[in-house]
């Protein structure tokens, strides 16, 4: 049985009908996990890479690329998210509010 993928733009707006779903998602960026996790995806969709294509450039699998865009994720560490902003030129950035 072969699945049919869908790009995360596709699946946000399906998922965003669900009145359930559209009021977790307004509040997602007071869960920095769920921002994270967001800000993962654009940027590996902004620079026209599956996860398949990311993981190779992070040396990892695309199963571990899966896992750290969930949402529900909770094991990053500075390490990995520092190894994933070099990946993408760009610089890390963490703040107490």
């Amino acid at each position: 049985m072969k699945r049919k993928l869908v790009d995360y733009k596709g699946w946000r707006n399906k998922a965003l009908k669900d009145p359930e779903v559209r009021k977790a998602y307004k509040e997602a960026d007071e869960d920095p996990f769920i921002e994270v996790a967001t800000q993962l995806i654009r940027l590996r969709e902004r620079n026209h890479l599956t996860q398949a294509k990311l993981a190779k450039k992070l040396h990892t699998s695309q199963q571990a690329v899966a896992r750290l865009e969930s949402v529900n994720y909770r094991g990053y560490s500075l390490q990995t998210l520092e190894k994933i902003a070099h990946t993408f030129n760009k610089r890390l950035s963490i703040q107490f509010l």
